[in-house]
């Protein structure tokens, strides 16, 4: 049975699953996080989150559904012991809790916590190295990471060298149900996805996240709240258009090309105009310079119409191939061109046969 299959299995025969994020890459863990709470809950499953508090500007994500890490057990072991009587006194400096023992003595390792009311009978570790701070839970360990250091001390162990735990967790999603992912959930990962990546500025982003993100997008994922409140320092139509192009990035593996083509209604709807592109294609110099081949094509309304379009190589040659077909100026690795068409398929053709 393969990890996925174990890990299915493990989460079928549970129902109070408690989800433990790692505080390294919290950003990532946390959405993760609260993608496998939405999901479990979606499967009727008991779930909640073993965190104190939720970041501010993560607070988008836990508002998408309701969500409470505050109900908060204190546990006494009682073996060996006999507690008599128990009262409580309130006040507004805080709370005590006073026990007559019959039998025995309580010490503070007698003493534990934890945020919710039942037995655990699953415990998600998501991004934790060690689990020293698991071990108060007598429940088995699904332990998740992305990190090749894991001590591996999960009863299952879902270690994948990826980008992020967001990555692990979509897959992990889907292989309990890929109608799962939609929605809130979809919002999440790509959270834990944007985070991980840096908003993909990261040195180490790989094609395959923009892959995972134009997916995440096509299944309702809101790109655009995700950017508005964890990089606030973009405009709303930023944000849009970034998003937009996401959504309808293409791959081509044979030329290791992502193009993606804009319309007049897509300007209308990220209210965009084309003669605004410029900060965009800035953005876009930046964002996907780790990917080998990029193309973007716009339709530009200019009397008469025709198609114009950016395109960054990595690879030697490639750009002077487009100014040699194309009127166009060339920047370093990429060059600003324009074609006498009208039709953006038609230039996409014309332009993969010319690379």
């Amino acid at each position: 049975m393969d990890a996925q299959s174990q890990v299915k299995s493990l989460i079928d025969s549970s129902q109070n699953i408690l989800i433990a994020p790692g505080q390294q890459a919290l950003g990532d863990s946390l959405s993760s996080a609260l993608a496998l709470l939405f999901t479990l809950r979606k499967m009727g499953k008991n779930a909640n989150i073993l965190i104190d508090k939720i970041p501010e500007n993560f607070q988008f994500l836990a508002h998408l559904e309701p969500f409470s890490s505050k109900d908060f057990v204190i546990a006494i072991d009682g073996s060996e012991k006999e507690i008599g009587e128990m009262r409580y006194e309130k006040s507004a400096n805080g709370l005590k809790i006073y026990l007559t023992l019959n039998k025995g003595k309580i010490s503070a390792q007698d003493v534990s916590f934890s945020t919710l009311g039942q037995n655990h009978d699953l415990v998600i570790a998501l991004g934790m190295k060690s689990p020293r701070d698991l071990d108060r839970y007598q429940a088995p360990i699904l332990n998740i990471d992305n990190q090749p250091s894991n001590e591996n001390f999960g009863e299952v162990n879902l270690i994948e060298t990826t980008n992020s735990l967001a990555e692990i967790s979509l897959n992990l999603i889907k292989t309990l149900g890929p109608e799962l992912v939609q929605g809130n959930v979809a919002t999440c990962l790509l959270a834990g996805v944007i985070c991980a990546s840096q908003n993909f500025r990261n040195a180490e982003t790989k094609p395959k996240t923009f892959e995972i993100s134009a997916y995440l997008i096509n299944q309702g994922a809101d790109h655009q709240k995700i950017i508005q409140r964890l990089y606030k320092q973009k405009s709303i139509a930023q944000i849009r258009i970034l998003g937009r192009i996401l959504e309808k990035l293409n791959f081509d593996q044979e030329k290791e090309l992502y193009d993606a083509a804009l319309t007049e209604q897509d300007f209308q709807e990220c209210q965009v105009r084309p003669k605004d592109l410029g900060f965009i294609v800035e953005e876009l110099k930046f964002n996907f310079r780790y990917l080998p081949n990029l193309l973007i094509l716009w339709e530009s309304h200019n009397s008469p119409m025709n198609i114009r379009g950016v395109f960054y190589s990595t690879k030697p040659g490639l750009v002077e191939k487009i100014l040699e077909n194309y009127e166009g100026v060339s920047r370093g690795e990429g060059v600003l061109f324009s074609t006498q068409e009208s039709d953006l398929i038609l230039v996409k053709e014309k332009i993969l046969k010319i690379l």
